[in-house]
């Protein structure tokens, strides 16, 4: 684990924890980190690694959180990072090996 995330890194996770807590009253981490990770790519962290950071946010808020993996095959929208159009997030099923 890292420990010397960046300042964007830090403000990009408690906008994004803030945001969700304030639009759906719940903090899903996995989600909520992913999309903080696709904004910084060009850190390199690990989705692990901010999960832990939206998680830390989330509790520091007192938000209700959950984890939900990102291979449900759910459409995420209402999410978005900057202005008034949603981000529509379309998460595909795993394949199966058998």
């Amino acid at each position: 684990m890292r420990y010397d995330y960046s300042m964007r890194l830090r403000d990009d996770v408690n906008s994004a924890v803030e945001k969700a807590f304030k639009t759906a009253g719940i903090v899903n981490i996995t989600v909520t980190a992913e999309q903080v990770r696709v904004m910084n790519l060009a850190e390199n962290v690990a989705l692990e690694d901010v999960e832990y950071l939206v998680l830390q946010a989330a509790q520091m808020l007192g938000a209700a959180i959950e984890f939900d993996t990102l291979g449900s095959g759910l459409v995420l929208s209402g999410n978005g990072v900057e202005g008034d159009e949603p981000a529509i997030i379309i998460l595909s099923q795993p394949a199966s090996i058998q």
